[in-house]
Parts: structure tokens; C-alpha cells; sequence
């Protein structure tokens, strides 16, 4: 950053970055790094507390990004669309077979849940099976297919540590809730089912796609899916995972990371994730999409309908939402703040994590923590507003 105009920016962002310091704590995480993206460049970035124990985050810390690595899996995806592979609106279920199988009629889901898990999951709707063969590739990448969010609960699919092809046949099976492009309701299956299209059509495993057409043109080196043990060192360890303990522990066991799933497998840096999004951005350089096709992932495909994210229990009219990116829109009390544009794209994270591009004000901002939301939602959502909040100000 040379000059005195882009001096002071960095002072702007570095007072906001600060925020970050009174995360810590015990009803915080123990680490967070955080990296703004302005006008082109990094103009800020800082970490603070430890990684793990002993170990302090720093700028080759690797957080697991949980659905942060959704947008990276549509973009992948657009890769394809772009090669002339698959379109956005053909019925996924004429290059994914078992999908358009879909569950046996008076089966329940078809899923992975055991007697444990409670109450069946209800069986398919006739009716609306018979529109399994309307939803495409754009309905999944937008939420809008009709698939549930997921199988059901954690410990109920992964206690026998099934093989991520398992889960995904499982996903492939569930009943739609909806008509297709009726509805938005956020759904971990629906990426399930687009990591399976992808390896249709290309006939090669998902990450391996994604590394060759995303990540390596991109210079993602430090984006990761399956990380092996000579990088235990750099992960953060993520607190209040899910199944703690046990050998499916969240984002910490290795038969987690090892299964890598497309809808929250990934392990990354704020420096490499800030990138990513800037590819989103006005001043960007390098993408591996046509300005075409980022726009199109950038912009709302829900056209108006009402829904949200089950499991976080919250509900928008409309729910504006992008090829794998949340659009702000009209939302109110958003995780990226008062201050940034109904044009900004974003994802959270389970695991702490926070990404968000700002086309009008071609500002980005990743925010990574190690603990789950799962136990700080009410802690963590003022504090990303108040950062996003104090970011955008930086900029004035």
C-alpha cells in the first residue's frame, strides 16, 4: 500500500478491525482474523487471540469455513455453465438420475435417520413429486427447489461415518417441501445434489473439479478440502463443534475433514476467501468467470418469494438470493449491517464464519472465528453489524 491516500485508508480499516479485539473471551471465540478488500487491493487485516491452545491466529491460520464454502462450490458450478456443460435452467434430474427418482412414494425420506432421531420425516407428496422434474441447476443454486435444509439431525447421519457419496444418495432421495420456485428455504441438500451434477458431468471427483477450474486459477492456495495432517498445525479448532468427543466431532475429527462435504467442507484464510469475493467485485482482475457470469451470482434469482434459513430461524419477505451468495436486499437486522448496500452478496458460517462483497462500494470483508454459532448466535450477529457497520465507514 503505497502512498499517503492509501495510508490512511489503512488506518481507517485498522481502527475498525479493532472491533475484533473484544470478541475474545468466554462468551466469544478464542481467535478471530479478519481482512478487508478496497479499490483492488487488501487495505486492512488483523488476528488476534489463539488458534488453539498455544498457538496464536495469524495469517496462515486455516478456519473450517462451514457454508462459506457455498459460494465457492457455485462458482465452481458456473465454471461448467460457462464451459457450455450444463445450463441454469435444464432439469437436473435428466444428468442426475437419482434425483429424479427421487424418495418411493410412502417411504418417508428415504434418509440416513436412525429410530433415535425421533419422529419420521414425513412421506412424499404425490403432487409435488411429480414436479421433481421442473427443478434445475439455478432452483438449487438459489434455494429455491423445494429440498428441505437437510437430512435431519447431525448424529443421525454420521454416527456410522458414512462416505460422502452415501450422503449425497441420501440427499438425492429426500421429498420436496415446496414447488420448485415457489418458495426459498436454505438447503445444505441442494449443494448435495449440485456436487453430484458436477462430477456427472465432468466424470471427476468434486474437489478435484474445483481445484483444477476454481481455486489453483485463482491462486487459492489456502482454501482447502480434505486437510492433511501436516496442516493439523494450521487449523483452528473450532469450539462447541457438534458431536464433541466423538469420532464425528465437527470441523475437528479427521472423518470430518476428511469427508469434505460441498456445502461446508472447506478450510481457509480470510486473506484467500477476501480474493474470492473480490472476484465479485468492480475492480476485479483475474476472475475465472466472464463479468456475465459473476453478475448472475451476484444478483437476486428468488424473484420475490418469501423464506429463509430454517435452522436459524429466520424468515424474509422477499428472501433475495444469488447463485450460491445471500443478497442483502430490502433485509433488515443483517449480519453485514446498517451501512451496506441492497446490492451486497454474503454467507455466513456455522463455524464463526463471515463473508461479504460490496459491488458499490467495491468493499469486501472476511471475518473468521473459532467458535460455533451454534452457542453465540445472539453474541456474534450485533458484533459482524458493528464491524460491517465500521468497515463501509472506513471507506469514507
Amino acid at each position: 500500500m503505497d502512498g499517503r491516500g492509501n495510508d490512511e485508508r489503512a488506518t481507517a480499516f485498522d481502527g475498525a478491525l479493532r472491533l475484533i479485539d473484544e470478541w475474545l473471551g468466554p462468551q466469544g471465540p478464542s481467535g478471530v482474523g479478519a481482512v478487508v478488500w478496497h479499490g483492488g487491493q487488501i487495505v486492512g487485516e488483523r488476528y488476534v487471540g489463539e488458534a488453539r491452545p498455544g498457538v496464536p491466529v495469524g495469517p496462515e491460520t486455516l478456519f473450517g469455513l462451514a457454508s462459506v464454502t457455498k459460494p465457492v462450490t457455485a462458482a465452481v458450478v458456473m465454471t461448467l455453465v460457462e464451459a457450455g456443460l450444463v445450463s441454469l435452467d435444464e432439469p437436473v434430474g435428466r444428468i442426475v438420475p437419482e434425483f429424479r427418482a427421487g424418495p418411493a412414494l410412502g417411504s418417508g425420506s428415504g434418509g440416513m435417520r436412525g429410530e433415535e432421531d425421533g419422529a419420521a420425516e414425513s412421506d412424499p407428496d404425490p403432487a409435488l413429486e411429480r414436479l421433481r422434474t421442473e427443478v434445475s441447476t439455478r432452483h438449487l443454486l438459489s434455494h429455491t427447489s423445494g429440498l428441505p435444509e437437510d437430512l435431519g439431525p447431525r448424529e443421525g447421519r454420521f454416527a456410522d461415518q458414512p462416505t460422502l457419496s452415501t450422503i449425497i444418495d441420501a440427499m438425492c432421495r429426500l421429498p420436496l417441501r415446496f414447488a420448485p420456485g415457489s418458495e426459498l428455504l436454505y438447503s445444505n441438500a441442494g449443494f448435495g445434489v449440485l456436487a453430484r451434477l458436477v462430477e456427472r458431468v465432468t466424470g471427476e471427483e468434486f474437489w478435484h473439479v474445483a481445484r483444477e477450474r476454481l481455486l489453483d486459477p485463482l491462486g487459492m492456495v489456502d482454501t482447502v478440502a480434505r486437510p492433511g495432517p501436516e496442516l493439523t498445525e494450521r487449523i483452528a479448532h473450532l469450539a462447541d463443534a457438534a458431536s464433541h468427543g466423538t469420532a464425528i466431532e465437527s470441523y475437528n475429527s479427521p472423518y470430518w475433514r476428511e469427508l469434505a462435504i460441498p456445502w461446508g467442507g472447506l478450510y481457509g484464510t480470510p486473506r484467500d476467501l477476501v480474493r474470492f469475493a473480490a472476484i465479485f467485485l468492480p475492480s476485479a482482475t483475474g476472475s475465472v468467470l466472464s463479468p456475465t457470469g459473476t453478475l448472475l451470482m451476484a444478483r437476486d434469482q428468488a424473484e420475490g418469494v418469501a423464506g429463509g434459513v430454517e435452522s436459524a430461524r429466520v424468515r424474509w419477505q422477499p428472501a433475495s438470493w444469488g447463485l450460491g451468495w445471500e443478497v442483502k436486499g430490502s433485509k433488515r437486522r443483517h449480519w453485514t449491517g446498517e451501512l451496506t448496500s441492497p446490492a451486497t452478496i454474503c454467507h455466513f458460517g456455522q463455524a464463526g464464519t463471515l463473508l461479504w462483497a460490496d459491488p458499490q462500494r467495491d468493499l469486501a470483508l472476511a471475518v473468521f472465528a473459532n467458535r460455533s454459532v451454534a452457542r453465540i448466535w445472539n453474541f456474534i450477529l450485533p458484533r459482524w453489524a458493528r464491524l460491517s457497520n465500521a468497515v463501509v465507514a472506513g471507506t469514507t
